[in-house]
């Protein structure tokens, strides 16, 4: 060797280069015209990954649907608190066009300042109500002072509560039936989401109501950046959207481009049912809320204005009160002004109050208190909003006694003016429990009671028995309308050596444990029934050792799994 480059490697070095800018001619035209290698060959054995399908799906979409995904964000910073102070006798509050706020309506005699309003003839006060969907610039404006009320869901009151300066004084209605869930035909359970990407509007009731079945399903979740960001295949992915439409609209567009890359989306009506009538093949309604209390609207008042003067607020309760009062007993004559309110037709007002349970006094009073009752109360609510969102989301709850004031319903019930109400929440509408659990559950739950080997004894003094307890009775006050199947197991540490003594005693063991697996389900119905739960909603099973939860130690294979199934 003399130390200078042969023939040879310049032709070497030659080859290399001409190769490297023939792959990168490759890439720079596959990259510009779209396309990947697998799908320009249509090779029908190679199967697609979430990428590849989010490539050969978004293209089909129109661009303007697809501009309705956002990122995730922080929950948005308030204008600082202020005190409304009103022009003479008009008091200036913002809604929403949710139904729910028909009595506010009713009892103010339209959107306009009204002479011949309740509020007017009875308290001296006006109201003068504006309609607006951004919930976020209405808070700052009633938290400034720019306005005297507003109207949130108290799992979205949890969201700001440690920005809003307010008093909560009423609940103006559960919602039953106007959000739901809607996904592909195939998934049947929310358990089935595990590793799929959901559509919904971040920050909303929508959100809520999906992470709230979500962690109950024990299944956690994966906010998005974006349509690009990669899914994690053990959780709940989340592609957010500014409104309930928005994500409708959006998962429509993908079941209408041939795209499973969204398994579905959390909307409300009436996009529940119209999404699902576009796509009948290919979309079903999973689950309405319509048995599962846990979207409760509330009035939220300017807390400086509320305490400079407790009289009108007084008097926004009382109205409230009158008008649920007169729309639960006849609602027809009050239609006309709360469909023009609402920019609705009589019909669809009349269709549209049937997603409402408009709550009493008496449901007012239960749904504020400590005690125990049949429904869900504001805390239950406001803590499982906090716990569902976690506290990456929510870092200082607020405790929710900060923010509710009973003193103005405490006043009603002592005057007696709506003395004989009663609490009326129960299942919307009654079906054979048979039917119902010949469906499928709409969640599955595990839940480890300590049960010691051999036996079906309930330890109620260990302290992960009473968490469980108490998470079922509370999953029960919130779904109303549900039935539940304890689904009793026994660890398999036991079934070689038993097999070893031959199939006679591997068999009769097998008995044994079936029997002993339902005696545990039915422990745990026994303690929910001496806790107040109607026998008849509860069914247990006993499955025995055979179906072990993959590489889990013996003593979290002694467990009860619940089944929540719901009346539609």
């Amino acid at each position: 060797m003399n130390g200078k480059p042969t023939a040879f490697f310049y032709l070497v070095v030659a080859l290399v280069v001409a190769g490297l800018l023939a792959l990168a001619g490759y890439r720079f035209y596959t990259h510009f015209r779209g396309d990947k290698p697998d799908a320009a060959t249509g090779d029908p054995t190679r199967p697609a990954s979430s990428s590849d399908s989010t490539a050969r799906s978004a293209p089909a979409v129109d661009p303007q649907v697809l501009a309705k995904i956002v990122p995730a964000r922080e929950i948005p910073t308030l204008e600082p608190a202020g005190e409304y102070k009103p022009q003479g006798d008009i008091i200036d509050i913002e809604l929403s066009d949710w139904p729910g706020y028909a009595p506010i309506l009713v009892a103010n005699g339209g959107l306009e300042p009204n002479n011949d309003s309740y509020y007017a003839r009875k308290h001296g006060f006006k109201l003068r109500i504006k309609m607006s969907e951004g919930e976020s610039e209405s808070w700052s404006a009633l938290n400034s002072g720019k306005m005297a009320a507003s109207s949130t869901t108290v799992d979205v009151l949890a969201l700001y509560g440690s920005q809003l300066k307010v008093e909560v004084p009423v609940q103006l209605d559960f919602s039953r039936g106007g959000d739901g869930i809607i996904t592909l035909k195939e998934i049947t359970s929310i358990n089935q989401l595990k590793g799929k990407t959901v559509a919904v509007a971040q920050q909303t009731e929508a959100d809520f109501f999906l992470r709230f079945l979500a962690q109950e399903a024990g299944l956690e979740l994966k906010p998005l950046k974006g349509l690009e960001d990669s899914r994690d295949p053990n959780r709940i992915n989340l592609l957010f959207t500014e409104t309930a439409e928005d994500a409708a609209a959006l998962f429509s567009a993908f079941v209408a481009a041939g795209s499973k890359d969204l398994a579905g989306c959390v909307t409300w009506n009436p996009f529940i049912h119209d999404v699902p009538k576009e796509h009948p093949d290919k979309v079903r309604l999973l689950t309405t809320n319509r048995n599962l209390l846990i979207i409760a609207d509330v009035l939220i008042v300017n807390q400086a204005f509320a305490k400079a003067n407790p009289k009108i607020v007084q008097g926004m309760v009382d109205g409230i009160m009158w008008a649920t009062q007169e729309l639960r007993k006849n609602p027809e004559p009050y239609l006309p002004v709360c469909a023009k309110a609402f920019d609705q037709t009589v019909e669809e007002c009349r269709e549209s109050l049937k997603d409402v349970h408009l709550s009493n006094l008496a449901e007012n009073l239960l749904f504020f208190s400590d005690q125990p009752g049949k429904i869900g109360t504001f805390n239950e609510i406001y803590y499982s909003a906090v716990y569902s969102y976690g506290r990456e989301i929510i870092r200082n709850p607020v405790p929710p006694e900060r923010l509710v004031n009973r003193k103005y319903l405490e006043e009603l019930e002592r005057s007696g003016a709506f003395a004989g109400q009663v609490v009326e929440l129960g299942p919307s509408e009654e079906r054979d429990k048979k039917t119902v659990l010949e469906g499928n559950p709409l969640l599955t739950k595990q839940i480890r009671f300590l049960f010691e080997p051999n036996s079906t004894k309930l330890d109620l003094n260990d302290p992960g028995n009473q968490r469980a307890l108490k998470d079922l009775l509370q999953l029960l006050k919130l779904a109303p309308g549900s039935y539940l199947v304890l689904r009793g197991h026994l660890d398999n540490s036991q079934v070689a050596e038993f097999k070893r003594q031959g199939e006679a005693f591997y068999r009769r063991q097998a008995v044994r444990a079936v029997e002993m697996s339902k005696a545990r389900a039915e422990a745990v119905k026994a303690v929910l029934v001496q806790n107040g739960v109607d026998p008849a909603r509860i069914d247990t099973d006993g499955r025995g050792w055979d179906e072990p939860i993959p590489g889990a130690p013996p003593e979290e294979n002694r467990r009860v799994e619940v089944q929540l199934y719901t009346l539609e």
